[in-house]
């Protein structure tokens, strides 16, 4: 189960840096303007407002028109992935649902300059441990972006990218029901 829910928030996490195609304004389900009317782009903070659980009609309410980009049926259950284009630059979400309800989320950008301009170092990430909670870990990391959301099967997972100083390095962290469970990096000194 660990393994299944730190695959799909690697996925969440990397899926939709395309950035989607969508570009068109547009309006809600219920034919009122959408969050992101006229841009067609989603910002953070329409994607902080998205939680797990919620239908496709709810997020597109607040995120305003995306593109399919992905929809399939396995094992009885139907999946569907939405990607929306951010307004920041090679920015975009991308939103995962089963059965109909939100089942992850993920971002890559739409904090813009200040979430890539972090503190992460080699030796702040060689200091991380599994096991440790979300606030130990960050207190160790520094400034972190919060960069997706999975709840599968009764577990949640919450991923993380630490940007070093230059924005050049970065360390990837998933936590998994509070606890860190998984990190990766790449380029730190």
């Amino acid at each position: 189960m660990l393994v299944l829910v730190v695959i799909v928030v690697l996925v969440v996490s990397v899926g939709g840096s395309d950035g989607g195609k969508d570009e068109s304004g547009g309006s809600g389900p219920s034919g009122t303007p959408s969050a992101s009317a006229g841009k067609g782009r989603i910002t953070k903070e329409m994607y902080d407002r998205v939680r797990t659980g919620m239908t496709e009609r709810e997020v597109t309410a607040i995120t305003g028109p995306c593109e399919s980009s992905a929809e399939d049926e396995v094992a009885g259950v139907r999946g569907k992935v939405l990607t929306c284009r951010g307004a920041a630059a090679f920015s975009a979400a991308t939103f995962t649902f089963s059965d109909g309800r939100l089942a992850a989320k993920g971002q890559v950008g739409l904090g813009g300059d200040a979430a890539r301009k972090g503190s992460m170092t080699k030796e702040k990430y060689d200091r991380l441990r599994t096991g440790m909670s979300l606030a130990e870990a960050l207190a160790v990391a520094g400034t972190c972006e919060k960069d997706s959301d999975t709840d599968v099967a009764g577990s949640s997972a919450t991923g993380y990218t630490c940007t070093s100083a230059d924005g050049l390095g970065n360390a990837s962290l998933v936590f998994t029901d509070g606890k860190l469970t998984a990190k990766a990096q790449t380029g730190l000194e």
